[in-house]
C-alpha cells in the first residue's frame, strides 16, 4: 500500500479506537469508578510515568531495528492496556492500565511519523500530517457515535471494541505495512544512537529551543486533558442541558470537538506553506488557545465559557501536525525517530510536572485556577515560538 495512504489509514483508525475509549472511559471513571479530580489527574500521570521511562528507548528501537516492528508491538500493548481498565472499577487497577496502554503508545510515538516522513521522502510532508490529521476527524466523530451509541446498551462496550481494533490493526500492519526506504546501517549501540540524537539537539539552532517548547507544551496539557469533561460537565449542570445524562453530554462534546477541529485543520491546510509560514500559524495558535482558556476559566455565563472552551479546543488541533512537520523537516532520516521520541519524553517530563502542578492547584484553589495557569503557559510556549522565528529569518 501507498505509505501515504497507509499512514493516514493508521492515524483513522488509531483516532477512531482512542475516541471511543476515551469518550466512554471518563463517564465509566466519573459515573461508575467515582474518581475524584485529583484522581483523574494522576490517571494523566501514570501516562506520563511510561513516557518517561520508556519513550527514548523504544524511539532507539524504532531507529536501530524496523519502524514497523514497533509500530506493530505498540498498538497490541495499547489494546492489552485498554482490557486491564476493563477487569475491574478500583483507582490502581486503572492506574496500571495507563501505564500500560502509554508503554505501548511509545512505541509508535516518533515511529510512525518518522516511518512516513522517510517513505514519502519529506515531499510535502506537512500537507500529510494535516491530512492525516482531518481525516481523522470524520473517523473521531464516527468514533463518539460508536461510543455513544455502544454505550447505551453497556459503557463498558466501545472500550473493549476499542481494544479489539487495536489488535486488528496490529495484526494486519504485519502484512500491508513495509518499509522500502534504505537507512543507512546502525552498527553502534543503542545508547550512541541516543547521544547522536541529543547532540542533534543542541547543536542545531531551532530544536534547541524546541526542547523548552516541547516542555511547555507538556506542562500546560495536563490539567485541560484530565479535567476537561469534568468542568465542563459542571458547567453544563448550570444550562438549560442539565437533564441530560452525562454520556449523552460528553459524547455531545466530543462531536463539537471533532467537527471544530476539523473546521481548523481544513483552514490551516489550505493556508500554512512549508518554511516561516509554519513557524507563524505555530505563534498564532498558540494565542488563540490561550485566549480561549482564559474565557473559559473566567467568564461568568456558562455558555459563553463554553465557546472558549471549544474555541480553545478548535486552534488546538490546527497546531498538532505544525508540531510534528517542525521536527520532521529538522532531524536526519537515521536519528528521526530517536529525536522524535526525546521530544516525546521532553513532554511527558512537563506533564509529570504538570500533573503535581495542577493536582496542588485542584486541592488549593480549585479548577478556575488551573485553567488560568495553562493559558499562562501558553503564552510562554508563544514566547519559544518567537525566537525560533528570529532564527527563520536569518
Amino acid at each position: 500500500m501507498n505509505p501515504k495512504r497507509l499512514y493516514i489509514l493508521q492515524v483513522s483508525v488509531l483516532n477512531l479506537a482512542m475516541t471511543m475509549m476515551m469518550t466512554s472511559a471518563i463517564v465509566y471513571r466519573i459515573d461508575l469508578a467515582g474518581l475524584e479530580p485529583y484522581q483523574l489527574i494522576l490517571l494523566g500521570t501514570a501516562l506520563e510515568i511510561a513516557v518517561i521511562f520508556f519513550e527514548i528507548p523504544t524511539g532507539l528501537v524504532a531507529d536501530k531495528y524496523s519502524r514497523k516492528l514497533s509500530v506493530v508491538i505498540g498498538y497490541f500493548i495499547i489494546g492489552i492496556g485498554f482490557l486491564v481498565e476493563l477487569a475491574t472499577l478500583k483507582f490502581l487497577w486503572i492506574f496500571l492500565a495507563q501505564i500500560i496502554w502509554g508503554f505501548g503508545y511509545t512505541f509508535i510515538s516518533g515511529a510512525l511519523d518518522a516511518w512516513v516522513s522517510d517513505e514519502t521522502h519529506n515531499i510535502v510532508i506537512e500537507h500529510t500530517y494535516i491530512k492525516a490529521n482531518t481525516i481523522s476527524k470524520i473517523m473521531t466523530i464516527l468514533g463518539i457515535i460508536g461510543a455513544f451509541g455502544f454505550g447505551i446498551i453497556d459503557i463498558r462496550l466501545p472500550m473493549l471494541i476499542s481494544a479489539i481494533l487495536y489488535f486488528v490493526l496490529s495484526i494486519s500492519l504485519i502484512f500491508v505495512m513495509k518499509e522500502n526506504v534504505e537507512r543507512e546501517k546502525q552498527t553502534h549501540s543503542m545508547f550512541h544512537q541516543f547521544k547522536l540524537g541529543v547532540k542533534h539537539i543542541f547543536h542545531h539552532p531551532m530544536l534547541k529551543i524546541f526542547v523548552v517548547t516541547a516542555f511547555l507544551l507538556g506542562l500546560y496539557s495536563e490539567g485541560i486533558d484530565r479535567l476537561e469533561e469534568f468542568i465542563i460537565l459542571d458547567k453544563v449542570s448550570t444550562t438549560i442541558f442539565s437533564q441530560f445524562d452525562s454520556i449523552y453530554i460528553v459524547s455531545a462534546m466530543h462531536l463539537m470537538m471533532a467537527v471544530v477541529g476539523f473546521v481548523m485543520l481544513l483552514i490551516v491546510k489550505r493556508f500554512v506553506k512549508e518554511g516561516i509560514k509554519t513557524y507563524q500559524w505555530f505563534l498564532g495558535l498558540t494565542l488563540l488557545m490561550s485566549l480561549g482558556l482564559l474565557i473559559f476559566a473566567h467568564m461568568i455565563n456558562p455558555y459563553i465559557a463554553i465557546a472558549g472552551f471549544f474555541f480553545f479546543r478548535m486552534t488546538r488541533q490546527g497546531l498538532d501536525p505544525l508540531y510534528t512537520s517542525i521536527q520532521a523537516r529538522e532531524i536526519p532520516s537515521n536519528i528521526k525517530a530517536t529525536v522524535m521520541s526525546t521530544f516525546g519524553q521532553i513532554d511527558g517530563i512537563g506533564q509529570i510536572f504538570s500533573g503535581i502542578l495542577m493536582t496542588v492547584l485542584a486541592f488549593v484553589l480549585g479548577t478556575q485556577a488551573i485553567l488560568t495557569v495553562t493559558a499562562l503557559i501558553l503564552l510562554g510556549v508563544a514566547y519559544t515560538v518567537v525566537l525560533m522565528i528570529k532564527k527563520v529569518k536569518i
